[in-house]
Order: C-alpha cells, then structure tokens, then sequence
C-alpha cells in the first residue's frame, strides 16, 4: 500500500469507524480491540519495517499524513500505534541482526506489538534518575528489579524495549524483554486512569527479581540506552506533533461550524469580525505547523544532525498550539464547548497529552537550550 493509499484508506477508517463511535469509546475508557486491529490490518504498525524483513520500508515523512489523518479521529489510536514504530526504529537503527530477525518479520505481519519505556515514578525526563535494574541470570536471560510508568500498550504487548540499568555498566541500556511472564508474582501490572487520552492502556509495572529468559541487552553492548531510545524518540515527537495538528485540525473544524451555522443577532457568528480573527489564526498557525512536521520528518528519515532539533520543535510547537487552538474554538462554541459529549470537550482533556507526550515540554526547552548556551 503507497502511503496515499495509507491515508485514503485511515480517513475511511476514522469517518465510517472512528466518529460515530468515539464518544462512547472515550466514556467508556475503551480501545475496541477490533479498532486497534484494524489498523494493525492497514499497516500502520509494521509500516516502518524495511523490505529485506517483510515490510513495506515507509519512512516517517510517509506515515505522517496517516498519523494526522487517524488523529483527526481520536489520538488515543495514533498513540496506540506510535509504541511498534519506536520498537521499529530501536531495531533497525541499533538491534543485531538476530534481534532484527526475531523481532522485525513479526512486527510487520502485525503479529507482534511493543511498548516502550523509560518512565519512572522518580524519573520523568530525567534519565540519569533511572533505578530499574537488570542484572544476567543463569542460562541467559536476565533477572529486573524496579518500577517502570506510563508503559502505553504496557497490559497486551508482545515485547516490551525499557530502560535500565544493567550490571557491569555505568550508563544504563535498552532491554529487550519478552511479555512472558507479565502479570505474575515477580513482574506486576497495574492500569493508570487519566483524564485524557482514554483507551489506550498506560500501564505501571513493578518487578520484584523478574527472571526472563528471552530478555537481552539491545544491540548486545551495555550502556548504549539512553542514545539509543533518544534517538528512536525523534520518530516518536513526530508522531506526537501529528496528534496536536490533528486535534487542531479539528479544533477548526468546529470554529468554522460555529461560524456558519450558529446565528447570532440578525446574521451569523462567522460575519463578525472577532469569530473571522480567531478561524483566521487557527488557519495560519496550522500552516506553520504542517511545514514543521514534514520537515522534522524527512529530517529524521535522513537520520540527519538537525533531526533531534527539528523533531522536538515540531512536537513543542504543535502541542502548545493544539492546546491554544482548542480553547480559541470553544471561546466560539462557548457553553457547549463544555457540556460532556461535545466534541471540543473532549479535546480540551486530550490535548495536553501532547505537551507531555515523549518528553514535557519544559524539559524539551531546557534540552534544546542548552547546548546554545553552552556554544556562546
């Protein structure tokens, strides 16, 4: 499937499926998992995959418009799905050609699905905080004490890529760990509610000298995770800067039915100057946005120097703007932007998921200010 055919064929998915029912899924705090497979079925998840391993070999300025397209949806089911294309770049970039061969064929038959995580109740952003640990177990294999947060797909994914410290290194690394044994005396999950971004499961584990068999180091080297999963994040930002345009996407969308349908004095809403200004920024902003998005994107498929900059930006801007957009379109819809079931209410709780989303949107300033600073 070309990546036109990609989008065709999720806008379909998100007009026929998505809208008609995504009230109900958010109220109920359910991804349907026919949904999820449904874009497993379309390629969204293996779409990265290249061709020598039985993908498609998409890049991620090809998937971008898909990514926008299903989040116009519901950006529960773009996050979903941003988990196996991390887990994707982890292993086309930095696995060994065994970890490529056990992991990467499956992936792209949607048979296998990951998580992906760093996250720890005392350490957000700040990786050198990291206390999960991992030390070799006898007859291979690896035994993990520690707590890990906020694991997206963290109760029904196949493998999971996590950050820890493993014996033997100062820096900590990416461990490729099996969902064998999940959910058991030694390795315990617990589901986090939120306010947003419902459906998509966001796990807490706890391992308590978890032994795994299957798990190993990715890459094979010690110490090399953090550059690892930061690099695989610049994938991830894009796919989190899609999320917001696709939230102001349709943050616009009810502007500009509130302009043309909602009468206010003898004319309509749209005819006075003050609605004509706000749908006018929403335009414009949004432009602005699409062009930083395609070209964070090509810059991560280039693998090129700026790629870290321009992902980051691109997920910073786009994230703070969804948030602005959707209260400039409630300002117009005014109480109804509030009553539950309206659609702007709904995005007013999801929203600022992207400005936390692969990295908050403070710690990305700071990161992305320093070594300015330090160039002075």
């Amino acid at each position: 499937m070309s990546p036109d055919e990609l989008r065709a064929a999720v806008r379909r998915f998100v007009e026929e499926t998505v809208l008609p029912q995504v009230d109900a899924w958010d109220r109920a705090d359910d991804l349907p998992d026919a949904a999820l497979r449904k874009l497993v079925g379309l390629g969204l998840t293996g779409a990265l995959v290249p061709e020598a391993y039985g993908g498609p070999g998409l890049g991620v300025a090809d998937l971008a418009p898909a990514w926008r397209a299903l989040s116009q949806g519901w950006i529960s089911l773009t996050g979903a799905v941003n988990p196996t294309g991390l887990a994707t770049a982890l292993l086309v970039r930095h696995g060994t050609d065994a970890q490529r061969e056990r992991w990467l064929p499956g992936i792209a038959r949607g048979e296998v699905l990951a998580s992906f995580s760093i996250t720890e109740p005392q350490a957000g952003s700040d990786i050198g905080r990291i206390e999960t640990s991992a030390r070799p177990r006898d007859g291979g294999g690896l035994i993990l004490d520690g707590e890990k947060r906020w694991v997206a797909g963290g109760a029904s994914s196949d493998v999971i890529f996590l950050m820890a410290e493993v014996a033997g290194s100062e820096k900590p690394s990416c461990v490729v760990l099996p969902a064998d044994g999940r959910e058991s005396a030694t390795w315990r999950v617990t589901d986090l509610d939120k306010v947003g971004y419902r459906g998509v499961e966001s796990a807490a584990y706890a391992f308590d000298g978890h032994e795994a068999p299957g798990a190993e180091v990715l890459g094979g080297e010690a110490g090399a995770g953090a550059s690892q999963m930061l690099d695989a994040l610049d994938v991830g930002r894009v796919n989190v800067a899609c999320r917001a345009l696709g939230i102001l996407d349709r943050a616009l969308a009810c502007a500009i039915e509130e302009g043309t349908t909602r009468e206010v004095g003898d004319g309509l809403l749209g005819e006075h100057t003050h609605a004509q200004l706000r749908v006018g920024e929403l335009l414009a902003r949004r432009s602005v946005i699409e062009a930083a998005i395609e070209r964070a994107a090509r810059a991560v498929d280039e693998r090129a120097p700026e790629a870290r900059e321009l992902s980051t930006a691109a997920k910073i801007v786009a994230s703070d703007t969804a948030v602005w957009a959707v209260d400039r379109a409630a300002r117009l819809a005014a109480s109804r932007s509030y009553a539950a079931g309206d659609e702007l209410a709904r995005l007013r709780r999801d929203a600022p998921q992207t400005q936390i989303g692969e990295g908050a949107n403070d710690a990305l300033l700071l990161a992305l200010a320093k070594p300015a600073l330090q160039a002075s």
